[in-house]
Protein backbone atom coordinates (compact mmCIF):
# COMPACT_ATOMS: atom_id res chain seq x y z
CA UNK A 1 0.00 0.00 0.00
CA UNK A 2 2.41 2.13 0.88
CA UNK A 3 4.27 2.00 -3.06
CA UNK A 4 0.75 3.03 -3.94
CA UNK A 5 0.34 6.09 -1.97
CA UNK A 6 3.28 7.26 -2.92
CA UNK A 7 2.31 6.89 -6.86
CA UNK A 8 -0.96 8.79 -5.75
CA UNK A 9 -0.08 11.39 -3.25
CA UNK A 10 -2.96 13.53 -3.77
CA UNK A 11 -5.62 10.78 -2.96
CA UNK A 12 -7.67 10.24 0.19
CA UNK A 13 -8.10 7.27 1.89
CA UNK A 14 -11.22 5.27 2.04
CA UNK A 15 -11.61 1.46 3.90
CA UNK A 16 -14.88 -0.29 2.74
CA UNK A 17 -16.01 -2.78 5.35
CA UNK A 18 -18.97 -4.75 4.40
CA UNK A 19 -22.05 -3.27 2.95
CA UNK A 20 -20.17 0.14 2.43
CA UNK A 21 -19.76 1.78 -0.37
CA UNK A 22 -19.70 5.47 -2.39
CA UNK A 23 -19.14 7.16 -5.20
CA UNK A 24 -16.13 10.13 -5.24
CA UNK A 25 -15.33 13.27 -6.87
CA UNK A 26 -12.38 13.86 -5.25
CA UNK A 27 -9.13 11.82 -5.44
CA UNK A 28 -9.87 8.81 -3.32
CA UNK A 29 -7.77 5.22 -2.68
CA UNK A 30 -10.67 2.97 -1.36
CA UNK A 31 -9.09 -0.39 -0.22
CA UNK A 32 -11.05 -3.44 1.16
CA UNK A 33 -10.17 -7.41 1.31
CA UNK A 34 -12.94 -9.77 -0.17
CA UNK A 35 -13.81 -13.37 1.00
CA UNK A 36 -17.05 -14.28 -0.70
CA UNK A 37 -18.34 -10.81 -0.72
CA UNK A 38 -18.18 -9.14 -4.09
CA UNK A 39 -16.54 -5.11 -4.80
CA UNK A 40 -17.58 -3.53 -8.72
CA UNK A 41 -15.77 -0.80 -9.12
CA UNK A 42 -17.41 2.13 -11.46
CA UNK A 43 -14.91 4.68 -13.49
CA UNK A 44 -16.77 7.67 -15.66
CA UNK A 45 -13.58 9.22 -16.98
CA UNK A 46 -15.74 12.00 -18.71
CA UNK A 47 -16.83 13.22 -15.76
CA UNK A 48 -13.87 12.52 -13.01
CA UNK A 49 -16.58 10.84 -10.82
CA UNK A 50 -16.15 6.45 -9.43
CA UNK A 51 -17.88 4.06 -7.15
CA UNK A 52 -17.30 1.74 -5.73
CA UNK A 53 -18.98 -0.91 -2.59
CA UNK A 54 -18.19 -4.38 -0.70
CA UNK A 55 -21.54 -5.92 -0.31
CA UNK A 56 -21.99 -9.05 1.34
CA UNK A 57 -24.99 -10.98 -0.40
CA UNK A 58 -26.01 -11.52 -3.82
CA UNK A 59 -30.20 -10.19 -4.51
CA UNK A 60 -31.97 -8.10 -1.65
CA UNK A 61 -35.42 -10.03 -2.69
CA UNK A 62 -34.20 -13.45 -0.83
CA UNK A 63 -34.04 -11.99 2.71
CA UNK A 64 -37.50 -10.23 3.40
CA UNK A 65 -36.47 -8.32 6.78
CA UNK A 66 -34.06 -6.53 4.54
CA UNK A 67 -34.77 -2.80 4.15
CA UNK A 68 -32.24 -1.65 0.74
CA UNK A 69 -32.82 2.07 1.68
CA UNK A 70 -30.93 1.25 5.26
CA UNK A 71 -28.29 -0.50 3.81
CA UNK A 72 -28.01 -0.37 0.10
CA UNK A 73 -24.21 -1.85 0.17
CA UNK A 74 -25.26 -5.19 1.75
CA UNK A 75 -26.40 -6.51 -1.60
CA UNK A 76 -25.08 -7.08 -5.16
CA UNK A 77 -28.54 -5.87 -7.01
CA UNK A 78 -29.24 -3.46 -4.51
CA UNK A 79 -25.18 -1.76 -3.98
CA UNK A 80 -25.23 -1.63 -8.10
CA UNK A 81 -28.14 0.14 -8.60
CA UNK A 82 -27.50 2.33 -5.93
CA UNK A 83 -23.59 3.67 -7.09
CA UNK A 84 -25.43 3.43 -10.53
CA UNK A 85 -27.91 5.74 -9.92
CA UNK A 86 -25.79 8.12 -7.87
CA UNK A 87 -23.30 8.32 -10.40
CA UNK A 88 -26.31 9.09 -13.16
CA UNK A 89 -27.24 11.96 -10.56
CA UNK A 90 -23.91 13.43 -10.88
CA UNK A 91 -24.07 13.96 -14.95
CA UNK A 92 -22.24 10.63 -15.50
CA UNK A 93 -24.31 8.26 -19.10
CA UNK A 94 -24.28 4.49 -17.93
CA UNK A 95 -23.15 3.54 -21.45
CA UNK A 96 -19.85 5.88 -20.86
CA UNK A 97 -19.20 3.83 -17.53
CA UNK A 98 -16.20 1.19 -16.85
CA UNK A 99 -16.91 -1.37 -14.59
CA UNK A 100 -15.00 -4.08 -12.75
CA UNK A 101 -15.75 -6.83 -10.47
CA UNK A 102 -13.59 -8.40 -8.05
CA UNK A 103 -14.30 -11.26 -5.04
CA UNK A 104 -16.91 -13.74 -5.15
CA UNK A 105 -14.41 -16.39 -3.70
CA UNK A 106 -16.18 -20.18 -2.46
CA UNK A 107 -13.47 -21.05 0.38
CA UNK A 108 -16.09 -21.58 2.82
CA UNK A 109 -17.89 -24.22 0.58
CA UNK A 110 -17.83 -26.48 -2.23
CA UNK A 111 -21.03 -26.85 -3.74
CA UNK A 112 -21.54 -25.30 -7.04
CA UNK A 113 -23.82 -22.47 -5.67
CA UNK A 114 -21.98 -21.29 -2.85
CA UNK A 115 -22.68 -17.20 -1.76
CA UNK A 116 -19.68 -16.03 -3.46
CA UNK A 117 -20.38 -18.13 -6.88
CA UNK A 118 -23.93 -16.45 -6.50
CA UNK A 119 -22.18 -12.94 -5.40
CA UNK A 120 -20.21 -12.82 -8.75
CA UNK A 121 -23.48 -14.37 -11.23
CA UNK A 122 -25.58 -11.47 -9.91
CA UNK A 123 -22.93 -8.78 -10.34
CA UNK A 124 -22.60 -10.06 -13.87
CA UNK A 125 -26.32 -10.15 -14.88
CA UNK A 126 -27.07 -6.90 -12.76
CA UNK A 127 -24.46 -5.06 -14.53
CA UNK A 128 -25.84 -6.47 -18.10
CA UNK A 129 -29.31 -5.54 -17.06
CA UNK A 130 -28.10 -1.78 -16.47
CA UNK A 131 -26.51 -1.66 -19.64
CA UNK A 132 -23.38 -1.30 -18.02
CA UNK A 133 -20.17 -2.93 -19.50
CA UNK A 134 -17.14 -4.97 -17.60
CA UNK A 135 -14.22 -4.50 -18.81
CA UNK A 136 -12.03 -6.27 -16.26
CA UNK A 137 -12.58 -8.87 -13.35
CA UNK A 138 -10.84 -11.30 -10.74
CA UNK A 139 -13.19 -13.15 -9.30
CA UNK A 140 -13.75 -16.98 -7.80
CA UNK A 141 -11.38 -19.25 -7.10
CA UNK A 142 -10.81 -20.56 -3.48
CA UNK A 143 -8.52 -17.32 -2.61
CA UNK A 144 -9.46 -14.33 -0.77
CA UNK A 145 -8.51 -10.60 -2.24
CA UNK A 146 -7.15 -6.98 -1.28
CA UNK A 147 -7.84 -4.76 -3.38
CA UNK A 148 -7.05 -1.00 -3.68
CA UNK A 149 -9.14 1.29 -5.96
CA UNK A 150 -7.67 4.87 -7.69
CA UNK A 151 -10.85 6.74 -8.37
CA UNK A 152 -9.54 9.41 -10.18
CA UNK A 153 -7.67 6.72 -13.27
CA UNK A 154 -9.92 4.01 -12.55
CA UNK A 155 -7.10 1.44 -11.59
CA UNK A 156 -7.22 -1.21 -9.49
CA UNK A 157 -4.49 -3.42 -7.71
CA UNK A 158 -5.45 -6.72 -6.78
CA UNK A 159 -3.48 -9.37 -4.20
CA UNK A 160 -4.63 -12.22 -3.60
CA UNK A 161 -4.63 -13.72 0.16
CA UNK A 162 -3.50 -17.04 1.50
CA UNK A 163 -6.21 -19.39 2.07
CA UNK A 164 -6.36 -18.61 5.81
CA UNK A 165 -7.48 -15.12 5.34
CA UNK A 166 -10.37 -16.59 2.22
CA UNK A 167 -11.49 -18.98 4.89
CA UNK A 168 -11.99 -16.21 7.73
CA UNK A 169 -14.01 -13.46 5.50
CA UNK A 170 -10.90 -11.93 4.07
CA UNK A 171 -9.33 -11.39 7.46
CA UNK A 172 -5.90 -12.86 8.19
CA UNK A 173 -5.60 -13.51 12.13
Amino acid sequence: MQGLLERFPDHALAFLNVAQGGVYERPTMAHTVLGSCVAVTFFAPRRGLAGIFHALLPKASEYRLHQPDQTPYKFVDTAIATVARRLEMRGAKLGEIECKVFGGASALFAEDMSVGRRNVEVAFATLADLGLRVTASNVGGERGRKIVFASSSGEIFVRMLNNAAAKNGGRAR
